[in-house]
C-alpha cells in the first residue's frame, strides 16, 4: 500500500484525524481515487465535523460521500483507531505538504538536478514555468540564472514555503502562483521554457493544450520523471507524450537517473482543441 511507503518517507509525521481539516478543495476532489473507502467512511461516520468540512470546502464531493456512507456503515469502537490511522497515512504526503513542507522536501525520492534541464535547454535570461513546483527545488535553482521563474503550485503552504526560501536566498525573480498544469494563470506565449517534475498526466489532454498556449513558439517543454516511474515501456502517459512529439531520453550523472521527454513547441503534431469525448 502507498501508506507503507509514506510511513517510511515521513517517520516523524504522526498524522491524525485533525489533519484532514488541512485538505484543500483540489485534494478533496481526489479522495474517491485516493482514500480507502471503508476507512474513510468509518472516519466520517465517527467524525461528522470532518464530513461537514469536506462538503463545505468542495461541495461537488457530496454525491460521492452520500453513496460512500450508504455503502459502508460505522465500524465497531475498537476498530475506529485503526481505520483512522490507515486513512491518514494513506494521505500522509498531502498532510506533510500542509504541516511540514520542509519534511516533504527532505523526503523527496528524486534529486531533481537542474543539469537535467540545462543539458537540453538554456535557462539564462529566460522566462521559465515550473508547473507542479512542489517545494520549489527546480524553480529555486532555475531562478539563479533565469530572468523570471513562475512556480505554479496549487498547495498554498508549498507556495509560502517557496516564497520564504526565495527570500532567504535573495531571489526576487521567483513568483509562486496558484494554479495547475491544465490551468496556468499566465498569458499566451509568456514563457520560453516549461518544466514539470513528475507533475504531468492528471488531465493530460488539457495539460498538453495549456503547454502549447503558454510557451512561445520555438520554446521548449520538458517533462522529467524519476527512473523508477518511467521504466515501463507500456506506460500510457509516456506513450502519449511520444505520440504528441516529445522526444524521450535519459539523464544519468552517475548518482541520479532521470527520464526526460522534450518538445520544441511548434515541432510536434497539432492538438485537437475540441472537447475530448
Amino acid at each position: 500500500m502507498y501508506a507503507d511507503a509514506l510511513r517510511s518517507t515521513f517517520p516523524d509525521l504522526d498524522p491524525g484525524v485533525d489533519d484532514l481539516f488541512l485538505l484543500e478543495p483540489h485534494q478533496i476532489a481526489e479522495l474517491p481515487e485516493r482514500a480507502p473507502s471503508r476507512e474513510l467512511a468509518a472516519v466520517l461516520h465517527a467524525h461528522s465535523t470532518v464530513c461537514g468540512f469536506l462538503l463545505r470546502r468542495h461541495p461537488a464531493i457530496e454525491g460521492y460521500l452520500t453513496e460512500l456512507l450508504a455503502d459502508h456503515g460505522p465500524v465497531a469502537e475498537g476498530e475506529l483507531a485503526a481505520c483512522e490511522q490507515a486513512l491518514v497515512w494513506e494521505l500522509a504526503d498531502w498532510i506533510a505538504y500542509q504541516r511540514a513542507p520542509e519534511m516533504y522536501d527532505a523526503g523527496a525520492q528524486v534529486d531533481w538536478d537542474l543539469a537535467a534541464v540545462t543539458e537540453l535547454v538554456t535557462l539564462d535570461g529566460q522566462v521559465v514555468i515550473d508547473a507542479g513546483a512542489g517545494t520549489g527545488r527546480v524553480a529555486l535553482a532555475a531562478a539563479a540564472v533565469a530572468r523570471h521563474v513562475y512556480a505554479v503550485e496549487p498547495v498554498a503552504t508549498l507556495r509560502r514555503y517557496m516564497r520564504a526560501r526565495a527570500t532567504r536566498l535573495g531571489l526576487d525573480n521567483l513568483f509562486a502562483v496558484d494554479g495547475f498544469l491544465h490551468a496556468i494563470p499566465l498569458p499566451d506565449a509568456s514563457a520560453d521554457v516549461l518544466v514539470t517534475c513528475q507533475a504531468i498526466g492528471w488531465e493530460l489532454e488539457d495539460e498538453l493544450l495549456e503547454i502549447r498556449r503558454v510557451v512561445k513558439p520555438g520554446g521548449t517543454a520538458l517533462h522529467l520523471f524519476g527512473a523508477s516511474s518511467a521504466r515501463d515501456s507500456d506506460n500510457p502517459l509516456l506513450r502519449a507524450l511520444v505520440t504528441h512529439g516529445y522526444q524521450p531520453d535519459t539523464y544519468d550523472d552517475g548518482s541520479v537517473v532521470i527520464q526526460r521527454y522534450c518538445l520544441q513547441i511548434g515541432a510536434g503534431p497539432e492538438l485537437n482543441r475540441d472537447p475530448v469525448g
